[in-house]
Order: C-alpha cells, then structure tokens, then sequence
C-alpha cells in the first residue's frame, strides 16, 4: 500500500485551507476523500473519516497508516490539535513535504540523461549481438580471411551472450531484487549508507542531501512548537539516512545531558562540518535557531542542485566520449577484415 508524495502534499495543502476557511474537519476529509484520484488514498481517507465521525482525533486516525503517514506527520498534527494551530501545522508540512518532493525531482532530473545514453548503449549491443553480428560472421567464415583482435573480441563477447542472454538476463534480475531485500535490513542499510556517503563523487551530494533533510525537519518541528528532544527524536525517526540516525542519537543523548546543540554536533564533524554547527551555535546565542536552520535548508538545497548541475555537465561528455568509443570499435572491429579482403583482391 503506497501513496504519491503528490497526494499528500495535496492533502496536507487543501486540508489547511479547507479548515482555515472554516469548515469542519470531518467535511474536511470527506471532501478530499472525493478529490482524490488515488482509489488507496481514498479508502484510507474513508476509515479515517470514519474514526474522526466515532471521535478520534485526526491525528490518532492518521497513525493507524504509519507508512503514508510517518511520525513526523502525525507529530505536526498532534501539535496542531493541542495549540489550536492545526491549519498553521498543515501549511508548515506541506512546505516540508513539497520542498523534499522538489529536491527528489531534481535528483531524478539529473539521472535521466545518463540513464537514456545508457539505455542506448545497451539497444546498440543487443542490436549488433543479435542482428548484425550473426551474418557478418557468416561473411567472414566463407571469406577465410584472417581477423583482427578487434573482430575476434566482438565475435566472442556477442557469441557468448547469444548463448547465455537468457542465464544472465535472469541473473542480473535475481540479482536486482536481492539488493532490494537485503537494503531493506536495517544491518545492511547502514552499510550501504556508509558506502554512499564515502564515495569519491556522490558522497558530498548524499551528505548535503541529509544535512538539508535534517535542517528542514527540525526547522518544520521547532516552529510548530514541539519541543527540542521531541524534535530530534522525529528528527531520528525520519531522517531515510541510517549513519545520520546514528550520529543524531548520539546528538540527542548529549542534549538529553545539559549540552547545547551545536557543542553536542561538534562531536560529528565527519557528518556536521564547521559552517553548520557554527549556524546552530549563532542560533541558540541569538535566540534565532528556526532562522538559522531554515537558512541551513536554503543553503544545502542549493549545494545539491548546484552538485547535481556540475555533476551532469562532467557525466554528459563523458557519456558521449565512450559511447564513441563503444561505437568506434564496433565499426572497426567490422569495417577493418571488409578493408583487408577488398586490399588483398586489389594485390591479385
């Protein structure tokens, strides 16, 4: 059972205003109920309508999905219900979830042009593999001519995945969904976490992805009222990077121990470089820590997007330049023992 991001954005947006505007939440829900395009959003909106008409509390109602609806969500309702500020909580979490929605787009934006010269690559082998290897092979077989290293490499490789296409296709399927079951294990994630963030070109993009994740929740809880431990301990909840949990509990634990927030980041440098703890420290000497992490959100976001940028103008030439290459060979390995044949008829 999943929903878009875009359905809760939507719903979180129209909810706000709907009980900005007045009207109750009940008729509130049923209304989106009906607005949704999603036959799962609206059967889960039709029992939490039903809850709400029973006497439970929106927030209670949305807990019983915590995979749509994460603690975070609930929190930021909760609060909203307790303080009377419930439309002013919707707004803050749609900004939140719109602003990831946004970063997510872009991180996907910036694959897809690598992603098509790939899959291009990929048509070229299979269609010179399967269609346009076999006849030439059969060219040179009746020739008798002596070929180049070039052609015998091509020849063996498309042979061997003419007769082990099928083994390997099924290999690399079982392959694919075994990544995704044990990425899923929280003992592996953090592996695979730890990886992602050491990488030589990813990894700043992926730190910079989790320090705005964590900027911009803990901005989002901190204004809508909860308290600082509260807050980290969603913060931990929600953050999609297991060696930021790791590293933010051992934050809260310090907190929970009478030290500030920044000093209590210092002790993570690897994870919270100096610019951001220096922010955080300005913050709380200020009284001005929501300014400073939404300062802090604004500023990795724009990290990322100008990475990504810098990141895709190195991958696009670099793409092109071995796609060349993979094409050049192919030509030569092909082109070079026709040359020798029509120069050796020429010689007699």
């Amino acid at each position: 059972m999943s929903v878009s991001q875009k359905e809760k954005i939507f719903f979180a947006e129209h909810l706000s205003l709907l009980i900005k505007g007045g009207i109750p939440i009940s008729e509130s829900i049923e209304t989106l109920r009906d607005e949704s395009k999603s036959p799962v959003f609206r059967k889960i909106l039709n029992d939490v309508l039903k809850r709400i008409l029973e006497g439970q509390k929106l927030s209670k109602s949305l807990e019983f999905y915590p995979k749509i609806f994460n603690k975070f969500f609930c929190s930021l309702v909760r609060i909203g219900e307790e303080s009377g500020t419930l439309e002013e909580s919707l707004k803050y979490l749609a900004q939140h979830l719109r602003s990831n929605y946004e970063m997510e787009k872009k991180i996907k934006g910036a694959l897809i042009y690598p992603l098509i010269v790939i899959v291009v690559a990929f048509f070229i082998a299979f269609a010179v593999t399967f269609f346009v290897l076999p006849k030439i092979t059969d060219l040179f077989q009746i020739l008798k001519i002596e070929l180049p290293l070039a052609t015998r490499i091509l020849i063996k490789t498309a042979t061997f995945l003419k007769n082990y296409f099928l083994l390997l296709a099924i290999f690399l399927i079982l392959l694919f969904f075994l990544f995704k079951i044990v990425q899923k294990l929280n003992s592996f994630k953090f592996y695979f976490d730890k990886i992602a963030l050491s990488s030589p070109f990813v990894g700043q993009i992926f730190k910079n992805i989790g320090l705005a994740r964590f900027s911009q929740t803990f901005f989002t809880l901190l204004k809508s009222g909860i308290p600082v431990l509260e807050s980290f301990e969603i913060c931990i909840d929600s953050h999609p990077n297991n060696v930021f949990k790791k590293y933010l509990i051992l934050t809260k634990s310090r907190v929970e121990g009478g030290e500030r927030i920044s000093q209590s980041l210092k002790g993570s440098p690897r994870i919270f470089p100096s610019i951001f703890t220096q922010m955080i420290a300005i913050g709380e000497k200020s009284g001005t820590l929501e300014e400073s992490l939404l300062y802090l959100t604004h500023f990795y976001e724009e990290e990322v997007e100008s990475t990504l940028k810098n990141l895709a103008g190195i991958l696009e030439p670099v793409l092109l330049i071995l796609v060349g290459i993979f094409v050049a060979f192919i030509s030569l390995a092909v082109i070079i023992p026709i040359y020798r044949f029509v120069g050796a008829l020429r010689f007699r």
